[in-house]
């Protein structure tokens, strides 16, 4: 498994998005989320998604994003029809207005149906926390693979939530998260390595526990929610996100077919000033965060770490050491790049 430059990454990424009509901007947008995403160490949800979407972009299931659709557009909130338009693009675009909004309105909501895979939702509530706002993301996306607290059968998706905040001197507060026991795409990634799947992640129909990677996507196997045989709470908050996303974006609530197909998302922003003086609300953030890293330590643990720590650390070290791309990822982006007549950086070229 070679360890990958990010820089070599974005290059090999923006060359292919462009070789298939993707403006430069946009192709900048989606592979520096994708890779970032590698950087934070969630490589389900980075450069292994490229094949995927090059396959949506040529057959025209995806397209570049022009002027976002909205069907209802109020001074606070909005709800675009994304038009099947590169989703990594338009939550980032989305996110941006409802901070715009919550900067006039205090609050700032945009909910968006029909857009394409949109990715790590961190970066879009990061977006808002570094405009010193609250942001929170929710989306009803996924494929439907998530059972329901005490049942076996396929019923939600994993239900993702992100929220960040501002603080003094450092990266926001974050906390991102699936309400299943982990994305699918953290299956693929095992499978793409040739691991087996932990117990207490998947059942099959009579609750038997499968922990064959291959076996993940099969209609007869099911993803527990978050908490495993005891999930009730994971469950609970997914069927409240899918409530939300998939109620209030027109996407539609998860069903066998939902009334848009699913996959909505709700951007929110929060206006601190609105409440609170700016710098007292990050005193207040530093006074919690000092408190909790006080606790004592568990036996082998060295240190507490606040939500979305980890994620930096991890990116500092791949930085420097690079990104790990497992073999079959690593072939499937230089068997794309040949399709598309992209460029491949010499440092990536193999034999």
């Amino acid at each position: 498994m070679p360890n990958v430059a990010h820089l070599s990454l974005r290059a090999l990424g923006r060359n292919i998005f462009e070789a298939v009509g993707v403006p430069p901007d946009q192709s900048a947008i989606v592979t520096d989320h994708l890779v970032d995403s590698n950087l934070f160490g969630h490589d389900s949800h980075g450069m292994m998604h490229t094949p995927g979407y090059v396959r949506g972009l040529r057959n025209g299931g995806i397209v570049p994003v022009g002027d976002l659709k909205f069907v209802r557009d109020a001074p606070a909130s909005g709800v675009i029809d994304a038009q099947q338009g590169l989703g990594i693009v338009v939550a980032r675009r989305a996110m941006e207005m409802a901070v715009d909004r919550a900067k006039e309105h205090t609050l700032g909501a945009i909910a968006v149906h029909q857009a394409s895979h949109i990715g790590r939702l961190g970066e879009y509530a990061c977006l808002a926390a570094e405009k010193d706002c609250v942001g929170i993301v929710m989306l009803n996306g996924g494929s439907r693979s998530t059972a329901p607290f005490g049942g076996t059968s396929r019923r939600l998706p994993p239900n993702p939530i992100a929220v960040a905040v501002p603080r003094h001197g450092g990266h926001p507060l974050m906390l991102d998260i699936t309400t299943s026991m982990a994305a699918m795409g953290k299956a693929a990634v095992r499978k793409a390595r040739g691991q087996d799947l932990p117990v207490g992640w998947f059942v099959d129909a009579h609750g038997r526990a499968v922990t064959d990677a291959n076996a993940a996507w099969s209609p007869d196997v099911a993803m527990l929610p978050m908490g495993g045989p005891v999930g009730y709470k994971g469950y609970g908050l997914a069927v409240m996100i899918d409530a939300i996303a998939g109620g209030l974006s027109w996407a539609g609530c998860s069903a066998a077919s939902p009334t848009r197909g699913g996959s909505g998302f709700l951007c929110l922003a929060i206006k601190i000033e609105s409440f609170i003086d700016l710098d007292e609300y990050k005193d207040e953030i530093a006074i919690l965060s000092e408190w909790v890293m006080s606790s004592q330590t568990l036996p082998g643990v060295d240190r507490i770490y606040l939500p979305g720590e980890i994620e930096w650390e991890t990116r500092e070290k791949r930085e420097a050491e690079g990104i790990p791309i497992e073999e079959e990822t690593w072939g499937r982006l230089h068997a794309t790049a040949r399709e598309c007549s992209a460029s491949i950086p010499d440092e990536m070229l193999v034999s």
